[in-house]
């Protein structure tokens, strides 16, 4: 389907209304899926507000003026039905005496669109593809990456991924924090502990426990506060010394950084603090012959009345330094007006949500966003949570780190892998089975699953137990679904889907019996959810979507014999089409897929 379900009924209605009432003002037409499958698989909801809002006003409904919200619907009904692009969709067309009109959408053309899809593939694009610009990630330089990284890093992936398969140009940009006073007081640090740190420097671990113990004397010791404050002076105004330092200990980071992104199949482009640090000048000028700049208390400030009246945004601090206002005002500036995105996305925790608003009201004010030809989005986000319902950390009470909760995840799929391993192997399975890569898969997955479900901007609580539970709205059970499809194809003499496709003919598909019906549909519908996400920012409908389509799947496996039926080729391309669908889904969320489990 090169559109999706929902935008072309909404263009069959749209075009019924105006047949019916020529003279009603442009309006898209309002549909939903039926709430109950006894009703059809979709209502349109236009006619009540019609009524309501031009009754007894014939110069827009006509003469024959309508009595209820049924008359208007029954004329609509008339035009829907007579229109010859409508001829084949609807099976039945049936109006409510409350003025809801469903539509029960025919087997033909249902069978029709997976045809297509067999033969095309899903073809869904935007309609005006935009150049996106994706922040995400955005870890701190000398400290490990935390479970607190973990949504921005996998829910910013999501999105980029929705964003270049609807065939957007995507730049994913990790917004790293490797400037500021840290630096100071952790080359300072550096430099009077280990002189030789920068031929012998520690790792990661140490760094981080080196910008601990730095912080603590920079809060301390008055003498070694002021060293590191000239260390940043140093470092800004080009120091070899201190610039080679600042590059081993991003470079240490860098890798650590690296490490995790391999393990999650990230793809994020480091642009840190840093690559605006020279841009700060230039844009605070062009901010002040604009009219927007003013002094606060020796500071310089802008006012952004619209989303915060109390708290203006930090331009340049009272002793002539930046914050991360000044940086961001550059960074927006550079990515509108340098690199002239259409959309720029930040995928930050709630927490910053005011900060980026304010941000974004400035670029407003100064003329850089314009509604309409840009758009700016923040896509928050919750915090992840212990069983305790507080901040997600160790027994120790420590930050947990990101690369420890990958190792466990791991191991605790393996466990299970080798429990069920063993219990084939009893059963006389001497298959070869790479349980290591398996469980990595189901780990990862089942830890990024159990977040991208969740609504972003809610809390979670954080539990390996229900993550790797192989019943529910989890991983683990979409996988085995997906594994079980695979199995049948197997059964049926078919080593891969290239296999089935190849020695079959596409026309074999024909569907008759109800639940194979309802499977099509599931599948038609996944479009919609593209839309859904590209509006809504939220990337938790295609997992809600997934987890539908596997329970249409499911009840379809439960009663509808596959191997072995009269109906076998056309079922086994109807499975086909649901693992294709199932595959693209696990792809966008970033989860890799098994075919035996």
């Amino acid at each position: 389907m090169s559109a999706s379900l929902q935008s072309l009924l909404k263009r069959c209605f749209g075009d019924a209304i105006r047949g019916a009432f020529p003279k009603v003002p442009l309006q898209e037409a309002k549909i939903v899926p039926c709430s109950q499958p006894r009703f059809g698989d979709y209502q349109c909801n236009n006619a009540m507000d019609l009524f309501s809002q031009y009754r007894g006003d014939s110069d827009v409904l006509g003469s024959d003026l309508p009595k209820t919200p049924k008359d208007v619907a029954e004329r609509i009904k008339a035009q829907l039905v007579s229109l010859q692009a409508n001829k084949d969709m609807f099976s039945e067309v049936t109006v409510a005496p409350t003025g809801f009109i469903s539509v029960r959408i025919s087997v033909d053309w249902i069978n029709g669109q997976g045809l297509m899809l067999l033969q095309k593939g899903t073809g869904y694009k935007a309609e005006m593809p935009k150049r996106i610009i994706v922040d995400f990630s955005s870890p701190n330089i000398a400290k490990e990456m935390h479970v607190g990284h973990l949504r921005s890093t996998i829910i910013g992936e999501a999105i980029c991924r929705v964003f270049e398969f609807c065939g957007h140009e995507v730049e994913r940009l990790n917004h790293v924090g490797d400037w500021g006073t840290q630096f100071g007081m952790l080359i300072e640090y550096m430099r009077e502990k280990y002189p030789d740190f920068l031929t012998n420097m520690p790792n990661i671990g140490d760094l981080q426990s080196f910008y601990k113990a730095s912080k603590k004397r920079f809060d301390d010791d008055e003498d070694f506060k002021k060293r590191s404050q000239l260390s940043v002076v140093e470092l800004q105004s080009g120091s070899s010394f201190h610039r080679n330092a600042w590059q081993v200990i991003c470079d240490i980071s860098r890798k650590s950084f690296e490490r995790i992104y391999r393990r999650l199949d990230i793809t994020v482009h480091e642009r840190g603090e840093s690559y605006y640090n020279a841009m700060i000048p230039t844009v605070i000028t062009e901010l002040e012959k604009r009219g927007l700049v003013v002094e606060s208390r020796g500071a310089k400030v802008i006012e952004v009345p619209d989303v915060n009246p109390d708290v203006p945004l930090m331009v340049q601090k009272s002793d002539g330094g930046y914050g991360y206002g000044s940086t961001d005002l550059a960074c927006i500036y550079h990515r509108l007006i340098t690199s002239r995105a259409d959309w720029v996305v930040y995928v930050t925790d709630i927490g910053q949500e005011n900060h980026f608003y304010s941000v974004f009201n400035a670029a407003l004010q100064a003329g850089w966003h314009r509604p309409g030809v840009s758009r700016l989005d923040h896509m928050s986000f919750g915090m992840v949570l212990g069983e305790d319902g507080r901040r997600f950390r160790t027994r120790s009470g420590e930050t947990v780190k990101l690369e420890d909760l990958l190792d466990e995840a791991k191991e605790r799929a393996k466990t299970e892998l080798e429990k069920r391993r063993a219990a084939d192997q009893a059963n006389g399975d001497t298959t070869e089975y790479d349980v290591d890569g398996a469980a990595e898969i189901i780990g990862y997955a089942a830890v990024r699953y159990f977040d991208l479900k969740q609504n972003r901007t809610s809390n979670y609580i954080f539990s390996f137990d229900r993550m790797l539970d192989p019943k529910g709205d989890t991983a683990v059970y979409l996988l085995y679904a997906y594994a079980r499809i695979c199995s049948i194809q197997r059964k049926a003499g078919y080593q891969s889907p290239v296999d089935l496709l190849k020695s079959m003919p596409l026309s074999s598909l024909q569907i008759s019996d109800p639940l194979e019906r309802a499977l099509l549909l599931e599948v038609l519908k996944f479009p919609d959810v593209l839309e859904l996400v590209l509006t809504s920012m939220h990337v938790h409908n295609v997992c809600t979507y997934l987890y539908d389509l596997v329970g249409a799947y499911t009840q379809f496996y439960r009663d509808c014999k596959v191997v072995g039926s009269e109906q076998e080729k056309s079922r086994l391309l109807l499975i086909e089409l649901t693992r294709q669908t199932m595959k693209t889904c696990f792809d966008l969320l970033g989860c890799g897929t098994l075919e035996k489990i």
